[in-house]
C-alpha cells in the first residue's frame, strides 16, 4: 500500500513537471524573444514596441492561467464533479459574458456521481476550456449552450453556439483543435466537431466513466 502511494505521488510529480515544461517553457521562450524585439525597437519604432509589449502581456496572462489550471487540478479538494462543473460554469460565464454571449449551462444530476482522477479531470476541463475559448474568439454568436450528462457509462460534454460556423473539412489543427483531440485520446474518449458555415458549431466529447 505504501509503495502504491509513493508511485502515485511520483506519477503526479512527473505529470506536473511535464505540464510545466510544455505549458510554461514555450511561453517563457516567446516572452523572452518578444522582450528582445521590444528592446531593439525601443528608441526607433514606438508602434512596434507597443505591439510587442501587448503580446508579452497576453502571453503572461495565458501562462498565469495555465499555472492556475495545474495547481487546481492536483488539489484533492477538487476531486468531485460538483467542483469541476462549478469551475467550468464560472469560466464559461466569465469568458462569454465579456463577449455579450448569452450562456445556457446545464448539468444533469447523474454527473455528480462520476469520479475522475487528477489527469482525467484536467484533460476534461482543458478540452472544455478550449471549446469555450473558440466560441468566444471565433464564432460571432449570440447564444452558447453547455450540456453535461451521463449516458450508458459515458460522460458527455456538448458545447455549441449559433454563430457563423465554419467548414470542418478546411479548418486546420490550430485554435487548439489538435490538443483537444490528443486529450480526448488520453481519456479514451471521442471528440466530434460539427459545423456548417452560417449554422453554428458543436463540439461533443464522450469519455468512459465508472
Amino acid at each position: 500500500m505504501r509503495i502504491n502511494r509513493i508511485l502515485a505521488v511520483e506519477q503526479i510529480r512527473n505529470r506536473v513537471a511535464r505540464d510545466l515544461h510544455d505549458d510554461m517553457g514555450s511561453t517563457l521562450s516567446t516572452i523572452n524573444i518578444l522582450s528582445s524585439m521590444a528592446k531593439s525597437k525601443l528608441n526607433t519604432d514606438t508602434v512596434k514596441t507597443s505591439e510587442y509589449i501587448s503580446k508579452i502581456s497576453d502571453n503572461s496572462q495565458r501562462m498565469m492561467e495555465a499555472m492556475d489550471d495545474i495547481v487546481w487540478s492536483i488539489k484533492p479538494a477538487n476531486d468531485s464533479m460538483q467542483k469541476i462543473t462549478a469551475r467550468m460554469r464560472e469560466f464559461a460565464t466569465s469568458v462569454l459574458e465579456a463577449k455579450n454571449i448569452e450562456l445556457s449551462f446545464r448539468t444533469e444530476d447523474s454527473v455528480h456521481d462520476v469520479k475522475l482522477n487528477m489527469e482525467a479531470r484536467r484533460d476534461f476541463f482543458l478540452i472544455f476550456k478550449e471549446a469555450v475559448n473558440n466560441v468566444a474568439k471565433y464564432s460571432q454568436c449570440k447564444q452558447a449552450r453547455v450540456h453535461i450528462s451521463v449516458h450508458n457509462s459515458r460522460l458527455m460534454l456538448v458545447v455549441e453556439d449559433d454563430g457563423k460556423g465554419f467548414d470542418v473539412q478546411t479548418v486546420d489543427s490550430g485554435n487548439g483543435l489538435g490538443n483537444m483531440q490528443k486529450r480526448a485520446e488520453a481519456l479514451k474518449g471521442r471528440l466530434l466537431i460539427e459545423s456548417t458555415p452560417g449554422k453554428g458549431s458543436r463540439v461533443t466529447l464522450n469519455i468512459p466513466v465508472q
